[in-house]
C-alpha cells in the first residue's frame, strides 16, 4: 500500500511538473587540465589565445568517447607541462547548444582531435589540422611536430628555429640580457640533422620557466662560443654570456634532460609544481536526485515497456541536435535524411502536434528532390520555425526506460535502439513501405548521421555480415534488428559503459518470455513478443506531464 502512494504521488508530480532540459554533465575538468567550451566559447577561446590549442570534440552519448575519456584525460595531465605553448580543450557535441561549432568544424563523428595555432580564425578551408592518432605518445610526437613549426610572438613562448650563422645569441632574446632575474639561463643544445632532440629538450624544460632553449645545428658556431665543437653538445650560459658545457651521461634526451636539471637545482632552482591528478570519475562517485531514483525504481520494479518519453527524446534529439550537425545534406545523406524523416512521420509516435510537425518537415525535405542540397542550418531554422507554430510538442525532457543511473550511461543510444525497434513492429502492421525499408532508414542515418566512430564501424559491419540489405520480409526485419541488438549487448557485456543497473543481457530474459528460450531461440516467441510490447497501444505515458494529445 505504501509502495502503491509513492507512486501515485511520484506519477502526480511527473503529470503537474514539465521536467527541464537535462544538462549533461562534462567528461573532463579543469583539474584535468581540460577547459570545457561550447558555441558561445570555442572560437573565441581559439582567436585571443596565444597559444595553440588542442581541442576534443566529443559526444557524451558515444560509447567510445567515454571510454577514451580515461586515456585523454592521462594524456591532458602530460600536456600540463607543456601549458605555456598549448591549452587542451573539450567541446561536447551531444549538447543541443554547441550544434553549430560542431557543424562549422564538420565534426562528423567522434572522439575527433584537433590541434590549432595560436589566434586562430576559421575560413572556409582552414579547419584546423586533425590528429587522427589515439595512443598519447603518437599524439604527443604529432603535437611536439606542429607545435615546433609556430613561430611563437610572446616573450614567454620558446623559439624553435636553430641559431643562424648572423645571428648573435647574446642579442638574439631580448630577454637574455634585459632580464636576468626572469631569464637567467639558456641552456644552448647541439641538433643534429635529421633529429630533433633540440625540439624534444625545449618541450621538456617549459618547467623551467627561468631557462630559454635555443638549438645550434652548426658545430661551428659551438667553437665560436668558446666550446669545443667535436664534443660539446650541451652547454648553459648565463644571461651575461659566460658559457660552460654540461656533461650528460650520454647523448639521449632524458641525458640531456638530468643534466641541465641537475645545472638549474644546483643553481637553487625549482620547477613549476606539476598537476594534482585524480582518477577517471565513476558513476557511484555521482549524486543521483530523488526524481531519478523513483523513475529507475518504477522502471525496475514493472514488467518491460516502452515508454513515449523515451521515442520523444529521441526524435527531439535527432530533429534539434544530431541532423542538423550535418553541413550539408546532399545527394546519399538527402536521400538518408528524406527515408529517416518519411518513417518517422509514417509511424509517428509523437502527440497530435508532433504529427503535424514531421508532416510538414517532410513536405519541405522531400521539397528540395532527390538531386537537391539543404544547409544543416536551412534545416534546423525550418524545424524551429515550424514548431514555433504549434502547441508544445516535446514534453519530456527525460528519459523513463532509458534513464541511466549516473552520467552518460544509456539515455540516447537506448532510445534509438528503442524507437528503430517500435518503427519496425509499426511497419509490419502495414504495407505502407516494402520489408526491409525500416532497416536500410536506420543504416542510411547510421552512416550518414550517427556520431560515434566505433559505433559506426561496428554497426556497418555487422549490417554487411548479417546481409541487411537481403531481409525481404516484415517479421524479418523485426527479427534482424532483435538479433543485432543482442550482438551488440554481447559484445558491450562488462564494458566500462555498461550501466551497473541496466546490465547489457540478452533479450528477452525468461524472467519475462519464458517461451522465448530454452535451449535455443524460439524466433516465433521472440517475433510475437516483440510485437507485443511494442505495439502503439501499450505505449506508456509514464513520466510524461500529460498523456493528452496522445492518439
Amino acid at each position: 500500500m505504501i509502495r502503491s502512494l509513492k507512486l501515485l504521488v511520484l506519477a502526480l508530480l511527473l503529470a503537474v511538473c514539465v521536467v527541464h532540459a537535462v544538462i549533461e554533465p562534462s567528461l573532463y575538468s579543469p583539474d584535468d587540465n581540460v577547459k570545457i567550451l561550447n558555441n558561445d566559447s570555442l572560437e573565441i577561446e581559439l582567436y585571443n589565445s596565444s597559444n595553440c590549442n588542442f581541442v576534443q570534440f566529443y559526444n557524451y552519448f558515444c560509447g567510445d568517447c567515454r571510454r577514451y575519456a580515461a586515456t585523454f584525460k592521462k594524456l591532458s595531465w602530460k600536456l600540463y607541462d607543456w601549458r605555456r605553448v598549448l591549452s587542451v580543450l573539450a567541446v561536447d557535441c551531444a549538447q543541443e547548444i554547441n550544434v553549430k561549432i560542431c557543424r562549422d568544424y564538420h565534426i562528423r563523428q567522434t572522439p575527433t582531435l584537433i590541434v590549432f595555432p595560436p589566434h586562430f580564425q576559421r575560413t572556409e578551408n582552414d579547419l584546423g589540422f586533425e590528429i587522427d592518432k589515439r595512443e598519447p605518445d603518437e599524439i604527443i610526437s604529432t603535437l611536439a611536430e606542429y607545435i615546433s613549426k609556430i613561430k611563437f610572438t610572446q616573450q614567454e613562448h620558446p623559439n624553435f628555429e636553430p641559431i643562424n650563422k648572423t645571428e648573435n645569441v647574446f642579442t638574439a632574446d631580448e630577454d637574455l640580457t634585459e632580464d636576468c632575474k626572469s631569464k637567467p639561463y639558456t641552456v644552448l643544445v647541439y641538433q643534429p640533422l635529421n633529429s630533433t632532440i633540440g625540439r624534444d629538450l625545449i618541450l621538456e624544460l617549459l618547467t623551467w620557466p627561468m631557462v630559454t632553449v635555443r638549438i645550434v645545428d652548426n658545430r661551428a658556431l659551438l667553437g665560436s662560443l668558446g666550446l669545443i665543437p667535436e664534443s660539446d653538445e650541451l652547454a648553459i650560459m648565463d644571461c651575461v654570456g659566460n658559457v660552460s658545457p654540461l656533461e650528460p651521461e650520454n647523448s639521449t634526451l632524458t641525458a640531456y634532460v638530468a643534466s641541465a636539471t641537475r645545472f638549474l637545482q644546483s643553481a637553487n632552482y625549482q620547477p613549476v609544481a606539476p598537476l594534482v591528478t585524480t582518477q577517471a570519475p565513476t558513476v557511484a562517485k555521482y549524486f543521483i536526485d530523488e526524481e531519478q531514483q523513483a523513475i529507475i525504481s518504477t522502471v525496475l520494479s514493472q514488467q518491460p515497456k516502452v515508454y513515449r518519453a523515451d521515442l520523444e527524446q529521441a526524435i527531439d534529439s535527432l530533429l534539434h541536435t544530431e541532423l542538423p550537425k550535418v553541413p550539408v545534406f546532399k545527394g546519399d545523406n538527402m536521400l538518408a535524411l528524406q527515408q529517416l524523416i518519411n518513417v518517422l512521420r509514417l509511424f509517428n509516435p509523437l502527440n497530435a502536434s508532433g504529427k503535424l510537425l514531421l508532416d510538414r518537415i517532410y513536405t519541405f525535405v522531400n521539397s528540395i528532390g532527390n538531386n537537391g542540397e539543404l544547409s544543416g542550418v536551412a534545416f534546423q531554422l525550418q524545424v524551429q520555425n515550424l514548431e514555433k507554430k504549434l502547441p508544445k510538442v516535446f514534453k519530456s525532457k527525460r528519459y523513463v526506460g532509458c534513464i541511466g543511473s549516473g552520467p552518460f550511461l544509456r539515455g540516447f543510444t537506448c532510445s534509438i535502439w528503442t524507437l528503430f525497434h517500435f518503427l519496425s513492429v509499426e511497419s509490419s502492421k502495414t504495407a505502407v513501405l516494402p520489408p526491409g525499408a525500416v532497416l536500410r532508414t536506420l543504416h542510411g542515418f547510421v552512416q550518414h548521421f550517427f556520431g560515434c566512430k566505433d559505433c559506426v564501424q561496428h554497426f556497418l559491419g555487422m549490417a554487411e555480415r548479417r546481409k541487411l540489405f537481403s531481409v525481404n520480409t516484415y517479421d524479418a526485419e523485426i527479427l534482424w534488428l532483435w538479433e543485432a541488438h543482442n550482438e551488440v549487448n554481447q559484445r558491450l557485456a562488462g564494458d566500462s559503459t555498461e550501466d551497473p543497473k541496466f546490465p547489457k543481457q540478452q533479450y528477452p530474459g525468461p524472467d519475462i518470455c519464458g517461451k522465448c528460450y530454452d535451449t535455443t531461440w524460439s524466433r516465433n516467441e521472440v517475433l510475437s513478443f516483440f510485437k507485443a510490447i511494442y505495439d502503439r497501444k501499450n505505449l506508456s505515458t509514464y513520466g510524461l506531464p500529460t498523456p493528452i494529445g496522445y492518439d
